[in-house]
């Protein structure tokens, strides 16, 4: 196999050269102050619009990073690779795009039988954004250009306001809309969950089984079914999942109009000593994401059937300032979902033999990050672009072995760090008398 390495001129998230920093933003400690987290919450808000900075690492000497022109000779690309993607997920569609531009033969098997996801709304990070252009998919006219971060106490006083550049609201169910529009006809295939792998002497993946007796080989297998992968538990499971320390309940409000104090602006009210906080997340100028989030250990409420969570709501939303209360109570609340968040100790590699773990799948991180998305188009981008610069033609075992490892070794670092910031955000959400870093969660 022929091995290219490929110099980049400059990167697609930073602007900059190989060589010049790309460090990751570092948090300082806040001791002080009558509102938990201002320092340290300013500067999280920083970082989003700073993230490419912990994105890319560009080292001298290493032969990769992912700033690069992604088109390629077609004549130098060699021989394509058979790549069967498990998991309709964002990093699972994400990655198939991204593996197609390449010429590689894809295709994608989603158990469930439709292709509606159901979910609902979040907040869309400029380095995310530009990494949907680089697969060919532009969401300029799906989200909401969202321009302002309210943080404000439970009596509706300001704990922070900052400008947002570039960041947008948006339905899941659009953004999963917006991927599965771009995929070639017969690269999806639905209905199909996944049951196992069938070896081969040499302890790859020869073929991937499902439950209606489809097998299918391929040359590599991308799992990408979601935190609770079936992929991940049959194959590499590597650290478990963590236990579940915080939850969101999660709605939607589809109005008219949504109130005026949400154009443009995401709001979130905190009370930090009960351990319970919500917030609104605009994605259109009719719809508003909505979430509460509780510690279960003083809300066990939230973990009681859905009726006796509706009483709750219709009267735990009327001690919240405008407009939670109209936004909630305006919603179906038949229609909630409960998200049980959770994450794990990272493993050594995302990878055993033929078989990448990417997104959830790989690498859950709490919802407190609000990194779960763009981290999923990374995974993408930098399986792809690891391929495109070392391979000429299908690799060997041992070699596509190595480059799984190099996806890994560029990947932790970063994936490390949001681990990290995500439980610490959680520690002080749940123990919010702490006095170091005071961190006040962003967004669902």
């Amino acid at each position: 196999m022929t091995i290219r390495r490929v110099e980049a001129p400059r990167c697609w998230a930073t602007g900059k050269r190989r060589g010049q920093s790309c460090a990751p933003v570092q948090h300082r400690r806040y001791r002080g102050g009558d509102h938990l987290g201002m320092r340290a919450h300013q500067e999280v808000l920083a970082a989003i619009q700073r993230i490419s900075n912990d994105l890319v690492q560009c080292r001298e000497g290493t032969g990769f990073n992912f700033c690069h022109d992604t088109s390629l000779d077609p004549e130098s690309q060699g021989e394509p690779m058979r790549i069967a993607v498990i998991g309709g997920s964002t990093a699972g569609l994400a990655s198939a795009l991204r593996l197609r531009q390449s010429g590689h033969e894809v295709s994608v098997f989603e158990r469930r039988s439709g292709t509606s996801t159901g979910g609902f709304g979040l907040l869309l990070t400029p380095s995310a954004r530009q990494g949907m252009r680089r697969i060919g998919v532009n969401l300029d006219s799906l989200g909401y250009p969202v321009e302002q971060s309210d943080i404000r106490d439970e009596d509706g006083r300001s704990i922070l306001s900052q400008g947002l550049h570039d960041t947008v609201g948006i339905e899941r169910a659009k953004l999963q809309d917006a991927l599965l529009g771009a995929l070639e006809p017969g690269i999806l295939q639905l209905g199909k969950s996944f049951l196992g792998f069938e070896s081969d002497p040499q302890g790859g993946a020869r073929a991937a089984i499902f439950s209606d007796g489809t097998r299918v080989e391929a040359d590599l297998f991308i799992g990408a079914d979601g935190v609770r992968s079936n992929v991940r538990s049959s194959w590499t499971p590597g650290p478990a999942l963590r236990q579940v320390q915080s939850m969101e309940l999660v709605g939607m409000y589809r109005g008219d109009a949504i109130p005026e104090i949400l154009n443009g602006r995401f709001l979130k009210f905190c009370r930090t000593e009960d351990g319970i906080s919500i917030g609104l997340v605009p994605t259109s100028t009719e719809c508003v994401t909505w979430y509460i989030q509780c510690d279960p250990r003083r809300w066990p409420i939230c973990l009681s059937p859905q009726e006796e969570k509706r009483a709750w709501l219709q009267e735990e939303v009327q001690r919240w300032p405008d407009p939670v209360a109209e936004i909630i109570l305006g919603s179906d609340l038949n229609r909630t979902h409960l998200w049980r968040t959770t994450d794990r100790d990272l493993p050594i590699n995302f990878h055993r033999s033929n078989v990448l773990l990417v997104g959830d799948a790989a690498h859950p991180l709490l919802t407190f990050t609000s990194q779960g998305t763009g981290s999923a188009i990374e995974d993408a981008l930098a399986i792809g672009d690891l391929l495109d610069h070392h391979v000429s033609r299908t690799p060997e075992p041992e070699q596509l072995d190595g480059i799984l490892c190099e996806f890994s070794r560029h990947r932790i670092p970063i994936l490390r760090a949001r681990l990290q910031m995500g439980r610490r955000m959680q520690s002080q959400f749940l123990n919010p008398t702490r006095r170091t870093q005071q961190i006040v969660p962003i967004c669902s």
